[in-house]
């Protein structure tokens, strides 16, 4: 027989006493102001105990004593406190994080604009052309700024019949662009509408398998290169704030307001943009909005925006041996001028 404490004891015995005294479960219950299942667990945990079993249960039976369907408590809280502490380990290693660049030579990113891919206003023959860009010239990686695809959720799944394309299709474009389109990828970001279906995201980064750095919404990284060159480079789908009077003015707020960067980039809001300003620290920084892929669509018509053409992806080409500023990141609108550019400056002796 197990030693439980006094109280327990106490507790158990008395449940004892009263089922012997009040015939039934229901009445031993109520004379002690419980209800059954509260009862009942005490005469459950008695039998266990040994407090006189042949009277705990009136039965011909005795049910069988199961594990606990779960860890003991300060079981669950070691892992819980694991757990929370890798998080918060990861969440600081992605903060700035480096990414070594083994040369001195410039090298190009070709910030490509939401892609959209599947929806019916895409520009698939601007998109093939740039992604054929990318992948025959040396030293350029891609870097998406997310919307990957439509990917309509919730109550904009009605949106779909828009679309000649289904969900199944999307992800199968998706996985091409990630996987098939031939692009050395530097960085993938997740934006809006990659998030309206968690199981979207989920099933890229499962195929992606840590491949490249996946990341919601945002990520600041630094270049190293070889020559001890560190290029700053804050990239969002969107940097918070916004004017209509400016395609930058979130971008600006970052610059003056959030860790210092060389380059703040974002797309998400279907415009193109691009400036270069020296803050007060002396900083040089350089401003992109890349616009993306989509072109007309039924919410664009309805709400009066202008069809814009340039600036779907944005080439930017950093030069670690420049000795202005001003000259260590150029932004292209034409993914294809800005490959030339970069063949061309690295060809330099």
């Amino acid at each position: 027989m197990m030693v439980a404490s006094p109280l327990q004891s106490d507790v158990l015995q008395t449940a004892v006493d009263a089922l012997k005294i009040h015939g039934s479960q229901a009445a031993a219950a109520r004379a002690l102001g419980l209800n059954r299942s509260t009862y009942r667990a005490r005469l459950q945990r008695a039998q266990m105990e040994g407090y006189e079993p042949d009277r705990v249960r009136n039965l011909e039976i005795i049910l069988p004593q199961f594990p606990a369907s779960n860890l003991d408590a300060e079981e669950i809280l070691d892992h819980m406190e694991r757990a929370s502490e890798q998080r918060i380990e990861q969440h600081q290693a992605m903060h700035w994080f480096e990414v070594q660049v083994k040369t001195e030579k410039p090298i190009g990113i070709c910030w490509f604009g939401d892609p959209h891919l599947g929806s019916n206003g895409n520009n698939i023959r601007q998109l093939r052309a740039d992604v054929a860009t990318v992948v025959e010239t040396e030293s350029l990686y891609g870097a998406n700024i997310g919307d990957t695809a439509d990917n309509w959720g919730g109550r904009l799944i009605r949106c779909y019949a828009e679309n000649d394309v289904s969900r199944e299709t999307e992800r199968l474009l998706a996985e091409w662009f990630l996987l098939k389109a031939g692009i050395d990828w530097l960085l993938w970001l997740e934006g809006n509408h990659d998030h309206m279906d968690e199981a979207f995201v989920a099933h890229l980064r499962a195929i992606n398998g840590n491949r490249i750095p996946m990341i919601d919404w945002r990520a600041r990284f630094k270049l190293v290169f070889s020559n001890k060159r560190q290029v700053r480079i804050d990239a969002a789908h969107d940097h918070k704030g916004h004017s209509m009077w400016n395609e930058l003015h979130g971008q600006l707020r970052a610059a003056h307001m959030d860790e210092h960067a060389d380059l703040f980039v974002a797309g998400h809001k279907h415009n193109w943009a691009q400036a270069q300003i020296e803050l007060t620290t002396g900083r040089v920084s350089t401003l992109l909005r890349t616009r993306g892929y989509k072109g007309v669509d039924s919410y664009t018509t309805r709400k009066g925006f202008a069809n814009k053409r340039y600036g779907a992806a944005v080439v930017t080409v950093i030069n670690p041996q420049a000795e202005s500023p001003t000259e260590l990141i150029k932004p292209f609108p034409d993914v294809q001028a800005g490959a030339e550019y970069l063949t061309w400056l690295r060809a330099r002796p």
